[in-house]
């Protein structure tokens, strides 16, 4: 029961509010891939909906496939999909989502917009739905991660393709920084990057993500015999270090040759990837296991592999490294700063881009089993405190917070 809709501020937490998440950057007709975003999208609307709140999503067909996989009752406001492909349909995207906007949005005002990235397909639209609705609505914008201004220094994409996703991602900033009401960074130094950014971006609170902690010591404590000696869980792109781990896995081999790496996930570089594997004749040693959806499954993989590696070049928060922590399994990642302040010494850190020390540690922790219980209790501990339930129910708060409207700048 919704009732007399006065200002939102002055609400009790626990009445139900109407909640449209904008999620266009789910690719395709079905969820074929789960990337960490979306990941995260779909735990936090799973907690609100548990905790009343009537949900309403505006995406793509496989943005809603993704939500009927997971049991979520939402109201879908669908924009088509066109089957592009590539690097560049973020940029179509955009344009289709604002000329194809939903009527039904107009419509029917939410208390509360949240878009769930920080590319144009996600801010443009509800960018457009706040002026319709004027001051009556709260939006805010979920940053993942910032590009860098050197952008012709990033890992695998084409410096044109880099430079318009940088233009896309900064356009996209401007649009938050004048009509947002929170724009929640996803890690610390993300929340630095953007209260120094070169127009004013008031509004922003450091939010964090989170780990099924139930879930996964359901696995745990149900008998997984290892499958594997590591296993990858990312998008397949040259950015999250896919080629730097068949490289280095091709080093490990040479000092164990029956080493069994698998790899699940999909992306761009999907296909590249495995004609490297096949080219180095690694096709006994790694195994393309695809993208896993039920999160039932994809745990019992990570639990049934004695590492998990991550040589990725551009992370955030990292989910996967937290859900691998959940479940007893040591880390291996390179050490980026973002990643340092999240994590701290729960994972064994390497040089980034440097594979001979990846394979190097790869190997250490495969022959030292003590090293890895420890590493293994040290991230147990990290990711104690990170259960979903509460991280969504903090982020509720602070989107509708009374000041939400205010300039200054939260931390």
């Amino acid at each position: 029961m919704y009732g007399s809709r006065g200002s939102l501020n002055e609400w009790p937490q626990a009445i139900a509010m109407r909640i449209l998440l904008i999620a266009n950057g789910i690719a395709g007709t079905k969820a074929e891939g789960l990337a960490g975003g979306d990941s995260r999208l779909v735990e936090i609307a799973k907690h609100w909906i548990q905790d009343g709140h009537e949900l309403h999503l505006m995406s793509g067909p496989g943005g809603v496939d993704l939500f009927q996989r997971h049991n979520l009752p939402v109201t879908p406001h669908v924009v088509p999909w066109w089957g592009w492909d590539g690097r560049w349909w973020f940029v179509l995207r955009a344009i289709t989502v604002c000329v194809l906007l939903p009527w039904s949005l107009l419509r029917q005002r939410p208390d509360v917009m949240v878009s769930a990235n920080d590319q144009l397909f996600d801010t443009l639209p509800g960018f457009l739905l706040k002026l319709w609705h004027r001051k009556r609505v709260q939006w805010a914008v979920v940053v993942h991660w910032l590009p860098p201004w050197k952008f012709w220094r990033r890992q695998g994409p084409h410096r044109l393709y880099a430079l318009m996703y940088l233009f896309s991602e900064y356009l996209s900033l401007l649009l938050a920084a004048l009509s947002a009401n929170r724009v929640l960074a996803v890690s610390p130094s993300t929340a630095r990057q953007l209260k120094s950014a070169w127009f004013p971006m008031g509004r922003v609170i450091t939010v964090a993500c989170g780990v099924d902690l139930a879930a996964a010591q359901e696995i745990v404590d149900a008998a997984h015999p290892p499958q594997h000696d590591a296993v990858l869980m990312k998008r397949l792109q040259a950015s999250a270090g896919i080629f730097d781990l068949i490289d280095a896995w091709e080093l490990v081999v040479r000092q164990r040759p029956d080493a069994k790496l698998a790899i699940i996930g999909d992306g761009v570089d999907a296909h590249a990837a495995g004609e490297r594997v096949r080219a180095r004749r690694l096709d006994g040693n790694i195994t393309f296991l695809g993208a896993i959806l039920d999160p039932d499954e994809k745990f019992r993989r990570v639990r049934a592999s004695r590492l998990f590696t991550l040589p990725s070049h551009e992370e955030n928060w990292s989910i996967v490294m937290g859900e691998a922590m959940a479940l007893g399994v040591p880390v291996v990642a390179y050490d980026l700063l973002e990643l340092k302040e999240v994590w701290g010494d729960a994972f064994r850190a390497v040089p980034k881009g440097d594979v001979s020390a990846f394979a190097g540690a790869v190997l250490d922790l495969l022959a030292d089993e003590d090293g890895r219980r420890d590493l293994s209790e040290r991230g147990l501990a990290r990711v104690s405190s990170l259960d979903w339930a509460v991280i969504a129910d903090r982020e509720l708060e602070a989107i509708t917070a009374s000041g939400a409207n205010g300039p200054a700048t939260q931390s």
